[in-house]
């Protein structure tokens, strides 16, 4: 099989792509991912010498680095072959991974590297498929990835472009809230930097419109059911820690959460959670705990008079922050 290969490009130099490939090498080769680097459109054919950018990938951990010219490719392998004649007939086949810096034009899968010192707003080239960048946020649907993050970054690329190897990988680890006698623990995240996370989430509780009618009116018998449901789900965000056996207690900084009601085509309140915090770990899971008992509460208030209601589409929206960076799901 072929090995994928994408380019990663940006909208003028020094904006760093080959540091990002030299350091995205080594955590892609610790993953058993055979690579190969390339510097783009290099207009003369002259040797790449110690330190330049193809020795800093094969220095790096890319079994071929090398670069392209107009005419074609140069290339140059660390291999433990006799005979490299043996080694180049192998080598090219064996690869699951080409990185080649530049070439904004290709056909290939890009991911654009945008550094806010240098070019603060992406140029998004056809087949762009992710962006790696500084900034926190951007106006893009495009999944964003922290530049500095190369770990995050190599997970997007293995998760997107060679899947069947992360699933191996795996089977072949631990999972992470099990030791290795196999039982229950909670991750240790004591190492992890202090960093700005947030996430949102989102559900909905459909209802009779009547039952609908009377949540807005104010007139269920227990109370004014949104401002109850609300109070239920900041509580349930600072319990998570006590309601989830491997979450985290967390020193939550900030909780929003926004209704709205929905009559057609079928009446509905919609609930959103957004959590932040600044710390060790993500808040997802405080979101979503947000989100469940707000609407677990609305149930309990108007069950009295509506049994058929119905809690579904719990679902994370999007966060910010950690290892992964930034999450957006596509569709709502």
């Amino acid at each position: 099989m072929a090995p994928v290969i994408i380019n990663l490009v940006a909208a003028q130099s020094d904006a760093g792509k080959t540091t990002v490939i030299e350091k995205l090498l080594p955590e892609l080769k610790a993953r058993g991912i055979r690579v190969a680097a390339l510097k783009g459109n290099l207009r003369h054919r002259d040797p790449d010498l110690p330190g330049k950018d193809s020795w800093r990938y094969a220095q790096a951990g890319a079994e071929v680095a090398g670069f392209t010219t107009p005419e074609g490719f140069l290339l140059h392998g660390i291999t433990a072959h006799n005979r490299s004649d043996d080694f180049v007939a192998t080598l090219l086949r064996d690869l699951d991974l080409v990185l080649v810096e530049g070439h904004k034009k290709s056909g290939n899968p890009k991911i654009e590297i945008v550094r806010s010192a240098i070019n603060p707003k992406p140029l998004l080239p056809a087949g762009t498929v992710a962006i790696f960048s500084d900034l926190k946020t951007m106006d893009s649907e495009l999944p964003l990835v922290d530049l500095n993050n190369p770990k995050a970054q190599a997970d997007f690329i293995v998760g997107r472009f060679l899947p069947e190897r992360g699933n191996s990988m795996m089977d072949e680890m631990n999972l992470t809230h099990f030791d290795h006698s196999g039982r229950p623990r909670m991750v240790d995240v004591s190492a992890k930097e202090q960093s700005l996370r947030e996430a949102y989430a989102c559900g909905e509780i459909s209802m009779a419109a009547e039952t609908l009618a009377m949540v807005k009116a104010g007139r269920m018998a227990k109370g004014d059911v949104l401002a109850v449901a609300q109070v239920a789900a900041i509580m349930a965000v600072k319990e998570t820690g006590r309601l989830i056996p491997m979450a985290h207690p967390l020193g939550i900084s900030g909780v929003e959460v926004d209704f709205k009601t929905v009559q057609t085509p079928e009446p509905k309140i919609e609930i959103g959670v957004r959590v932040k915090l600044t710390g060790q770990t993500g808040v997802e899971m405080e979101a979503l705990t947000g989100v469940s008992l707000a609407a677990l509460t609305i149930y309990d208030m108007c069950k009295a008079v509506d049994k058929n209601m119905v809690i579904r589409n719990i679902r994370l929206m999007e966060k910010k922050g950690g290892r992964s960076g930034h999450y957006r799901r596509e569709q709502s």
